[in-house]
C-alpha cells in the first residue's frame, strides 16, 4: 500500500512540475560613457560609448559580464568613425551602499571618416568605479584607446551612466517555488525593420557628391516602454542607395505615444541623439540629432505599421535634412516580476500562460577572401582580411530562425568597412548534436573603398553547427557576398560560437 501511495504521489508531482517553466534572473545594464582621445595633428576625438552588458552568463561567477559595445567619434573632424565589438568584464560590488569596481576591456572593429585606424582594429581596456542609486549608475575611471594598426591612441579619464536592470531567461527545470500570475507582469520590447529615405538636403551636406539629393537606408529599431506613455529605443541605419554607401547611423533616444481611437492608433513624437558618418556626409565631428513625430497602426498580435517623419541635422556640421521612415515591427511581452515581490531570481510560472522565444546570439571572425578586381581608388583588393561579426536570431520552430547581423572590419586595408543584414537560416540536423545550416541575407555595407556600387549586397552561406552544451554552440560557415552593384563578390569563411537563451512571453 505504502508503494502504492508513493508512486501515485510521484504521478502527480510530475505531471504538476511539468506543467511549469523555471525562470532565473539575469542582470543586465545600458552603459553610456565619454571620453577625449587627444590628437597631435588635429582636433582631439570626443568618442562617446553605448554599451549593453549582460551578467551571469558563467555558472557561479554573477560579477563577470558579456556584452556588445560601441565607440564612436562625436566630436573632432572624423565624422563617421564608428565601431562595434564585445566587451567583458569583472564587477564586484564594494560597499553596501552601492560603490562597484568595474574591471574590463572592449575588442572591435571599425573605423571611417577618414580617420587613421589602419585595418579596424579597436582595443579599450578600462579601471571604473561605479556608484549606483537604485538602477541609475554614476561611472568614473580610466581608460585607453588604441587602434594597435593605425594612428590613434590614447590613454584618458572616461565618465558615464548606466541603466540597470534584469532579463528572466527559461532554464532547466528545477524545483523553484511556485510564482502566482498575480506577482507577475511583462516588459513590452518592440523590434522593427525599418527603410528611411532623407531627402532636402541641405547644400554642403555631401560636397564631394552635390548630385545627391536623397539617400535611402535601412535599418533595425528596438524600443522598452518605460511606461504605457514613454519608451526608450535604438535605432541602427545604413544607406543602400543615393551614392552615399559607407553611411552609417547609431541613434539613442526617447519617444512619447498617445493611444487613440479605441487602441488601433497611437500618434507619436521622439528625439534621438549619437554618431553618424561616412559615405561623404559631413556631419561636423559626428554628432547627430533626429527629431520626428508620426503614428504608429496596431495590426493586432502584437504587429504594428510605424510611419515618422522629421529632420536630422548635426549641430557642428553642415548635414541637415529632411527624412521619412517606415517600419514593420513586432512587440513582446516579456514575463518579469512586479516590483516589490518575493522569490525574484528564481522561481517557477504556469507553462500555460507562457510560450518559449528561442534565441541566439553568433559572435564569430569572418576572414574575407575578395576577387582579384580593383577597390574604388583603383588598388587590388588584399588576398584575405578579417572582420568581427555578430548576429542574432529568432527561432521559429527547430528548423527556421530569423536573423539580423553586422561584421565590421578589424584586420587588412579596410577599417571602415561594414555590414548591417537581415535573413533567414535553415537548419538540418545530421548527427547527434550536429547540423547543416543553409542561410541566406541581403543588407546595406560600405566603407573602406570597397566597391558596392550604392551599398546594397546579398549573402548565402552553408554551414556545420556543432552542440558543446545546453547554450553553446560552435558554428563554421563557408559564404559567398555578393552586391547588386561593383565587384566586391568574396568568399568568405565564418569561425565562431553561438549561445542560445530562451525568454517567456505573454500568450
Amino acid at each position: 500500500m505504502k508503494i502504492q501511495v508513493t508512486l501515485v504521489f510521484l504521478f502527480f508531482s510530475f505531471f504538476s512540475f511539468s506543467q511549469e517553466y523555471s525562470v532565473e534572473k539575469f542582470p543586465n545594464r545600458v552603459r553610456l560613457s565619454w571620453e577625449t582621445v587627444s590628437m597631435s595633428t588635429e582636433a582631439d576625438l570626443g568618442f562617446v560609448g553605448i554599451g549593453f552588458d549582460l551578467f551571469h552568463l558563467v555558472k557561479n561567477a554573477n560579477t563577470i559580464y558579456v556584452g556588445v559595445s560601441s565607440y564612436s567619434a562625436v566630436t573632432g573632424i572624423r565624422p563617421g568613425l564608428i565601431t562595434l565589438g564585445m566587451s567583458a568584464g569583472w564587477s564586484p560590488q564594494l560597499t553596501k551602499s552601492g560603490l562597484f569596481l568595474d574591471v574590463g576591456g572592449f575588442l572591435g572593429g571599425g573605423g571611417g571618416g577618414g580617420a587613421d585606424d589602419g585595418g579596424g582594429l579597436i582595443v579599450r581596456p578600462h579601471l571604473n568605479l561605479e556608484q549606483r542609486f537604485g538602477n541609475v549608475g554614476v561611472r568614473l575611471g580610466v581608460s585607453r584607446i588604441d587602434f594597435p594598426s593605425g594612428g590613434i591612441s590614447g590613454n584618458q579619464i572616461n565618465v558615464g551612466l548606466t541603466l540597470n536592470g534584469n532579463n528572466y531567461f527559461k532554464v532547466k527545470d528545477a524545483q523553484y517555488r511556485f510564482v502566482k500570475s498575480e506577482d507577475l507582469t511583462e516588459g513590452k520590447l518592440r523590434v522593427a525593420m525599418v527603410g528611411t529615405s532623407y531627402f532636402n538636403l541641405k547644400d554642403g551636406s555631401v560636397p564631394d557628391k552635390p548630385e545627391v539629393t536623397q539617400v535611402g537606408l535601412l535599418g533595425m529599431q528596438l524600443e522598452a516602454d518605460i511606461n504605457n506613455y514613454f519608451y526608450g529605443l535604438l535605432k541602427l541605419n545604413g544607406a543602400l542607395a543615393g551614392g552615399t554607401d559607407g553611411y552609417m547611423s547609431i541613434f539613442l533616444g526617447a519617444g512619447a505615444k498617445l493611444p487613440v481611437l479605441e487602441n488601433r492608433l497611437n500618434i507619436e513624437s521622439r528625439v534621438l541623439i549619437g554618431p553618424t558618418g561616412g559615405g561623404g556626409i559631413q556631419s561636423g565631428g559626428g554628432a547627430t540629432v533626429q527629431a520626428e513625430v508620426g503614428l504608429t497602426l496596431l495590426l493586432g498580435q502584437g504587429y504594428d505599421l510605424k510611419m515618422m517623419a522629421g529632420k536630422t541635422f548635426s549641430p557642428w556640421g553642415p548635414f541637415d535634412t529632411n527624412h521619412v521612415e517606415i517600419g514593420v515591427g513586432k512587440t513582446f511581452g516579456r514575463l518579469k516580476p512586479k516590483a516589490g515581490s518575493q522569490n525574484k531570481d528564481k522561481f517557477n510560472v504556469k507553462s500555460s500562460d507562457y510560450y518559449v522565444n528561442d534565441l541566439a546570439l553568433s559572435i564569430y571572425n569572418r576572414t574575407y577572401f575578395p576577387p582579384e578586381a580593383l577597390n574604388k581608388n583603383g588598388v587590388p583588393y588584399l588576398s584575405s582580411f578579417n572582420s568581427l561579426g555578430f548576429e542574432v536570431q529568432k527561432y521559429l520552430g527547430e528548423r527556421f530562425s530569423l536573423n539580423a547581423g553586422t561584421v565590421w572590419a578589424y584586420q587588412g586595408d579596410y577599417g571602415a568597412y561594414a555590414e548591417g543584414l537581415i535573413g533567414a537560416t535553415y537548419y538540418q540536423p545530421i548527427f547527434n548534436k550536429t547540423k547543416v545550416s543553409f542561410k541566406l541575407m541581403v543588407g546595406a555595407a560600405g566603407g573602406g573603398a570597397i566597391d558596392l556600387g550604392e551599398g546594397l549586397l546579398f549573402e548565402y552561406a552553408v554551414g556545420l553547427e556543432r552542440e558543446l552544451s545546453d547554450r553553446w554552440d560552435f558554428v563554421v560557415q563557408v559564404g559567398q557576398t555578393q552586391p547588386f552593384e561593383g565587384n566586391f563578390n568574396p568568399i568568405s569563411l565564418d569561425i565562431g560560437l553561438k549561445f542560445h537563451v530562451s525568454q517567456l512571453l505573454k500568450k
